[in-house]
């Protein structure tokens, strides 16, 4: 996809280059919204939010990657917001975990159906769901999600680890509260 040149269309009220844009990336934005949030109506509602910031955004948006990366960083803040309205989610501090023994693998997310997964998923706290969507649902790298968030690699990789932990706690149903 030539991002630059439709940004500049659509920069200019191309209408027909906004909406070619938005058919292209409208399935990886809602796909990614989809897992974070429950129910269908909700993340179209979401998406749809997340296209109208960024058209807001557009005459000051300056590109400093793949517009798709920003629109995943707009998702996650549009999800942040759905849940502090809804106070479905409770936003906690950051906590590192400091068990080593603990065998986290990618094989828990394999080993279970994609309806018990997605319900684990809900579970966890949003910036681990964020690293957890992108990596094993998107195909994102450590370094390309680190890009997204301007984090380093090894906060990426310890929120990675820190999701894995706790997904394998849920999944196996020793902890069934909410974040």
């Amino acid at each position: 996809m030539k991002e630059k040149y439709y940004i500049k269309r659509i920069q200019k009220g191309d209408h027909h280059a906004l909406d070619e844009f938005i058919e292209i990336l409208y399935p990886q934005v809602y796909s990614f919204i989809y897992r974070k949030v429950k129910g269908e109506d909700i993340a179209k509602d979401l998406t749809q939010d997340v296209f109208i910031r960024f058209i807001r955004a557009l005459p000051t948006y300056q590109s400093e990657g793949k517009v798709l990366n920003y629109l995943y960083k707009i998702s996650s803040h549009v999800c942040l917001s759905y849940y502090k309205n809804v106070k479905k989610h409770f936003l906690l501090e950051d906590e590192l975990v400091q068990d080593e023994h603990i065998d986290v693998h990618e094989t828990i997310i394999k080993r279970f159906k994609d309806e018990e997964l997605q319900k684990a998923i809900y579970q966890l706290k949003p910036v681990q769901q964020d690293v957890i969507i992108l990596k094993y649902f998107e195909q994102y790298t450590f370094k390309e999600i680190a890009s997204i968030y301007h984090l380093s690699v090894s906060t990426i990789k310890s929120r990675h680890y820190q999701a894995l932990v706790q997904l394998k706690k849920v999944m196996e149903g020793g902890d069934n509260g909410e974040y």
